[in-house]
């Protein structure tokens, strides 16, 4: 019996520590936008993500995507606050604007994503460039 309340308590032990290993890295993982078809792929605990089909940039801490399209915005800095807000910087894949923004964490499931300076986030959309608002709101998939 002692065996068996041992093991139990050992095996909560390891559950616990494995929870809080996860809170640790919220900001880390796919958020998507279903309004403006967009999404956010970051690690910023690293810098282990490499952008599809643009290898050339090398490991980045995310990157933020249109659904079948092949332009991006690149995060190229990062500076986690606390365990609910980030800032970071981004510049879109050509190299020719640049913005800051920080990340919010609202619950485990919702990210937001606020524009503070510098350009405005477009992306392509049906043969045009879309502005995307200096709001935008993600959830985790």
């Amino acid at each position: 019996m002692k065996k068996l309340f041992s093991l139990i308590c050992i095996c909560t032990l390891f559950s616990l520590v494995a929870k809080s290993q996860e809170n640790n890295y919220m900001f880390k993982g796919y958020f998507f936008n279903s309004e403006y078809n967009v999404y956010l792929k970051i690690d910023l605990h690293g810098d282990g993500i490499i952008v599809p089909d643009h290898d050339l940039f090398g490991p980045l801490p995310g990157y933020l995507g249109k659904m079948n399209n092949s332009f991006f915005w690149l995060i190229t800095s990062k500076n986690i606050k606390n365990k609910k807000f980030a800032n970071i910087e981004l510049i879109n894949d050509y190299g020719s604007e640049d913005l800051s923004a920080s990340l919010s964490l609202k619950n485990d499931s919702t990210l937001v994503l606020k524009q503070l300076k510098g350009s405005e986030i477009k992306v392509p959309n049906k043969g045009k460039w879309q502005k995307l608002p200096a709001e935008l709101v993600f959830k985790r998939k």
